[in-house]
């Protein structure tokens, strides 16, 4: 779900919707299923409606042969003119033939609801294509209510699929595009990545599922984070470029839905020049983006008056944040990593709790910090925001951990010390104070950090648990092979 190093994309699987009554949770009863012939993207419940987006690689047509067989196409002195023309011709008219048989329909992605009805998209009148170039393929969001029998409601679009956020009225698709050889978007000419935002409207009824509208942006959307809903207007941060490239750098724009256009109403550009953007995160009229190259500046960004955003803190500190969470109005709960200024570069040298104190916008502060492991160290939680599980009523902080511990400056030379769940008390005033720890082995499970194996890409952090749930007094450590339910006053201390 990160984004960084990926663009998104579909694994060419089917996806099937499966609804159960579970009245009687001891005794679960299937009473409905969907089958999608497009594959996952993303899913969003807003109510009793479940609106969910996946992606088909449609069909510009049947296989049409353009090359002759055998000795037909041979040059040979034995292949006269008049021969080879009636060889085209043949073939011409068998091409002919194969487009004239083919059912444009079946190109189309297919929704079969286990209650009847059939194909519910073998029509036109809910696909739509953008005046903006997308490609060849289909994405669709199909709409149904847990609660009722009524069919799935569809609306696709002929796109790529792309980052997907979803607010209580509205779904937005982000899809990046790279210029190239065919073209590209008129004002655009100085880019060489810009985003297509598809909107579509959504809300807990079902059946009020449409397209909506359609817009552009320079740069490229890291992930959902990057967008938000905000009294109507959508608010997206994207970088232009990827470091080390010195053109990098990144824009807020503000965009509203006009027709079925999306336009630009705002924007604060060349943020952060040199640097692109590991993290994002909105809340009310105020924005926080984290960019880096060597250092992790933290941007507070203004959007009250959506046609002039603006910028207005910022903090400037070592390492930087994949994942901000909003500890309450005024503090920011951060993971990251932390890095060594190397000149040039940076390494990174261990995983970074933070909590920034953002009560002044003009100061952000940061308040505490808390540094695990050295380089090679990491979490599902640092490119998994679903890992990343803050129990506010508890005030209490568990994620997966894989602990890697070298010996000063010996960045290369970690060795694993610990492999698990980790747990903290965490508060605004008191910061980080570790509650204790579950421990899970490493096994062969392509982590990549089997054995005591310290290393792996930053964008591809991993760890052997991969969830939590913390329920009254005990806490649940979910690994790729076991579960673990523990007595939160008796982990053991790290």
């Amino acid at each position: 779900t990160y984004g960084y190093d990926c663009t998104p994309s579909a694994d060419g699987s089917s996806t099937r919707l499966i609804v159960f009554d579970i009245t009687d949770r001891s005794a679960p009863v299937q009473v409905r299923s969907i089958d999608l012939s497009g594959s996952y993207i993303a899913s969003r419940r807003i109510g009793t409606a479940v609106h969910t987006v996946v992606a088909d690689p449609g069909s510009v047509g049947p296989p049409l042969e353009t090359r002759l067989e055998g000795d037909r196409g041979s040059c040979t002195p034995a292949l006269d003119k008049v021969r080879l023309s009636m060889a085209y011709q043949e073939l011409r008219e068998a091409n002919r033939k194969r487009i004239e048989a083919f059912r444009v329909e079946t190109s189309f992605p297919t929704v079969t609801d286990s209650l009847g009805g059939g194909n519910l998209t073998a029509s036109c009148p809910n696909t739509y294509r953008s005046s903006l170039g997308d490609g060849q393929s289909f994405t669709t969001l199909v709409s149904v209510d847990l609660a009722q029998a009524a069919p799935p409601k569809t609306s696709t679009i002929v796109s790529r699929p792309g980052h997907v956020y979803a607010s209580a009225e509205s779904l937005y698709l982000a899809v990046p595009h790279t210029r190239g050889d065919a073209g590209w978007y008129a004002g655009y000419e100085s880019e060489d990545v810009a985003s297509d935002i598809h909107q579509f409207a959504v809300s807990t009824d079902a059946q009020a599922t449409r397209y909506r509208a359609s817009g552009l942006v320079k740069g490229g959307v890291l992930n959902q984070f990057a967008m938000d809903e905000h009294e109507g207007k959508l608010r997206v941060a994207t970088s232009a470029g990827r470091v080390p490239s010195p053109d990098v750098h990144s824009t807020v724009s503000v965009l509203e839905s006009v027709g079925s256009s999306l336009n630009l109403v705002g924007k604060v550009d060349h943020i952060a020049p040199t640097e692109d953007i590991r993290s994002v995160r909105w809340d009310g009229n105020r924005g926080y983006m984290v960019t880096f190259k060597k250092t992790d500046p933290l941007y507070v960004i203004d959007t009250a008056v959506p046609e002039r955003p603006a910028i207005l803190g910022e903090l400037k500190i070592p390492g930087f944040s994949t994942y901000m969470h909003m500890m309450d109005e005024t503090h920011l709960l951060t993971i990251g990593y932390d890095a060594d200024d190397q000149g040039s570069f940076a390494y990174f040298t261990g995983i970074l709790l933070q909590i920034f104190d953002v009560s002044d916008p003009k100061n952000p502060r940061q308040t505490h910090v808390e540094r695990i492991g050295t380089r090679g160290s990491s979490s599902e939680a640092l490119t998994n925001h679903l890992a990343f599980n803050f129990f506010a009523e508890k005030n209490l902080l568990s994620i997966p951990l894989t602990v890697c511990e070298a010996e000063g400056d010996r960045y290369f030379d970690a060795h694993m010390t610990f492999s698990g769940l980790a747990v903290y008390d965490v508060t605004a005033a008191g910061g980080f104070v570790a509650r204790g720890r579950i421990e899970h082995p490493p096994t062969s499970t392509g982590t990549g950090y089997d054995g005591a194996s310290c290393s792996n890409w930053w964008t591809q952090a991993s760890s052997q648990v991969k969830r939590s749930v913390i329920m009254d007094d005990t806490v649940y450590s979910v690994a790729l092979d076991v579960i673990k339910a523990r007595d939160l006053g008796a982990l053991s201390t790290p």
